[in-house]
């Protein structure tokens, strides 16, 4: 009988350590995934994304559910989304804002930004396949922008030079370049309009060509 009780005794303190332990460990980790957060807390408020991050993938490895975390997560995740889609890196952006939604199912800001990026990337679909038809457009715009450039550089000259002798007619000649750079400055602008019309509609082989000078461009908005 005494044997019974000792190893009854035995066994329900194995037990009772064990639960304890067991206690213990859940406390601990929960202290872990708390204080992971907050320094991803801490990270994401300084501006450091790749630290914020990292703090929050090791709070969820330790509880996948906790809620913070994965807030905080996709926070992170959104704005590098943001960050690559401004950067034009249209790929990066969308990995990045679908595993912000992973995170976040529903969010409005992940949402919107994922069907931004969705757009550029079919528009980007369009320019590439038919760049070729766009390239002589591309460089009418290009021999348009190193005009402007070489008639300010003009404009600057003649008014250093009117600093020096103070002859008038270096300011006739800077005002003559400033009506130049005036006309060039508007028939480049419509040439972009010209281009923003040509990409939007898709044009395809026989359709896209260089705008013209006297074109009248289309002023309608891009929807």
């Amino acid at each position: 009988m005494l044997h019974l009780n000792s190893r009854w005794l035995t066994g329900l303190a194995a037990l009772s350590a064990c639960l304890l332990f067991s206690g213990c460990a859940g406390a601990v980790t929960q202290w872990m995934v708390n204080l992971r957060s907050s320094q991803g807390d801490t990270a994401l408020a300084n501006g450091s994304l790749t630290e914020a991050q990292k703090e929050y993938d090791l709070a969820l490895k330790l509880d996948p559910h906790n809620a913070h975390a994965r807030a905080g997560l996709a926070t992170v995740l959104l704005q590098e989304a943001r960050d690559y889609f401004t950067g034009s890196k249209l790929d990066l952006a969308a990995a990045a804002v679908g595993e912000a939604m992973h995170y976040a199912p529903g969010d409005a800001a992940a949402e919107a930004l994922s069907s931004q990026i969705e757009q550029a990337k079919i528009r980007r679909e369009i320019v590439l396949a038919n760049y070729p038809l766009y390239e002589s457009v591309e460089a009418s715009l290009s021999d348009s922008l190193k005009t402007l450039t070489v008639t300010q550089h003009e404009i600057a000259k003649q008014l250093k030079l009117f600093g020096s002798d103070f002859d008038t007619g270096h300011l006739t000649r800077a005002i003559t370049a400033s009506y130049g750079l005036e006309d060039e400055a508007h028939r480049t602008t419509q040439r972009i309009i010209s281009y923003r019309s040509l990409v939007s509609s898709g044009a395809t082989k026989g359709q896209a060509r260089a705008p013209s000078q006297t074109e009248t461009p289309n002023l309608l908005p891009v929807p």
